[in-house]
């Protein structure tokens, strides 16, 4: 449950800095675009779940402890590497390019391209994570949550924080991908 649960945050966290920049941006996410982008990221996690137990089911258990760690890590050091990159050129690199129509209002056809781009993450930490047989149950949901949730707060903190302090864009997704190494490790040292 705590493996699902530190998952879930790692795969949603990057929303925060997502949001924080959208709210020093003053662009808001609308209604729709929000249920569009709830919907769209329970939907991915939860074939990314069925996928992993489909490959848990064809190989040997402890090469599928393998396959599964090693997605987490690579997803980790692959998600620092992209961080620690100063050129985001598209949407899928930097989802806060979303607002297309530069109108500061993601709307539902932009939300869209939105949850895709959060969703990736989530496919594959979601097939390395029931590979690794960590107890994927809530995970689809506390992604979409958290995702959701770290907008909302990241927005509401980038409304004030260009006036306090300057955060780095790329810190959620070092953190992110530094959760990720860990767990992937720990799953193939401790289980």
């Amino acid at each position: 449950m705590l493996s699902s649960f530190i998952l879930a945050i790692s795969s949603s966290i990057d929303s925060l800095g997502i949001g924080i920049t959208y709210g020093i941006k003053n662009t808001k996410i609308s209604l729709i675009g929000k249920i569009l982008l709830f919907i769209i990221s329970i939907t991915v996690t939860y074939i990314s779940i069925f996928l992993g137990n489909i490959i848990e089911s064809i190989f040997p258990h402890f090469l599928t402890k393998l396959i599964g760690s090693s997605i987490l890590i690579f997803m980790g050091v692959y998600i620092c590497l992209q961080a620690l990159k100063e050129d985001f050129s598209n949407i899928f690199n930097n989802p806060i390019s979303s607002d297309l129509d530069k109108s500061k209002i993601i709307d539902s056809r932009e939300s869209i391209f939105l949850a895709i781009a959060l969703s990736l993450d989530s496919l594959c930490i979601g097939i390395g994570g029931s590979i690794s047989n960590i107890n994927l149950r809530l995970f689809p949901i506390l992604v979409s949550i958290f995702q959701l949730f770290f907008l909302s707060i990241g927005s509401l903190l980038g409304k004030n924080i260009n006036k306090l302090y300057k955060l780095p864009e790329n810190i959620w997704s070092l953190i992110s991908g530094i959760l990720l190494i860990f767990i992937g490790l720990s799953k193939f040292f401790l289980c």
